[in-house]
């Protein structure tokens, strides 16, 4: 597996307890078990996969037990690592619903095939998510919504918009 295959899940806060439980940050709310069973880990620049032995949520916040991380010493070398998982292990959306690395990398055209950019990012407003689309040297921030993006196709890594006059030269100096 390389770590370009991965999607980061969460982050390691911390280690807790003499057992090597591990505080985490999950970037997907989680109220019962977390979606994946096994994770992996860059330690050392080599990824190593680690199955999920117990998953618990204490006062709110998430606790991760790792086959094979067994003290306190083995779990404070893990703080600061990102969880990484394989894109398949992540649960099926409803359609019309995508996950934000879904749409990374995903090329930009309109409606009537002109070339706009590539997706490098996505900046969530509270629910008005914008699609950060590079163009050349500029970068272009388009509202990830239904009147706007007309077709969205991860699998070919394509997003067709049909943009409002005016949208592609608002960021242009």
């Amino acid at each position: 597996m390389k770590k370009v295959e991965l999607v980061s899940a969460g982050r390691i806060i911390r280690s807790e307890g003499k057992n090597g439980a591990l505080k985490i940050k999950l970037y997907q709310k989680s109220s019962g078990k977390p979606f994946f069973d096994k994770i992996y880990l860059e330690i050392e620049g080599e990824l190593r996969d680690f199955e999920v032995e117990d998953f618990s949520i204490v006062r709110n916040s998430p606790f991760l037990k790792l086959k094979g991380i067994d003290s306190l010493e083995k779990a404070e070398a893990l703080r600061g690592r990102d969880i990484l998982v394989r894109p398949e292990d992540f649960p099926a959306l409803e359609e019309g619903t995508y996950y934000d690395f879904e749409l990374l990398g995903c090329s930009v055209v309109t409606v009537d095939g002109r070339e706009v950019g590539e997706v490098t990012g996505l900046l969530d407003f509270g629910g008005n998510n914008l699609l950060v689309v590079r163009s050349g040297s500029r970068e272009i921030e388009i509202p990830l919504v239904e009147a706007i993006c007309r077709q969205i196709d991860p699998a070919a890594k394509k997003i067709v918009i049909d943009p409002p006059e005016g949208l592609l030269e608002l960021n242009e100096v």
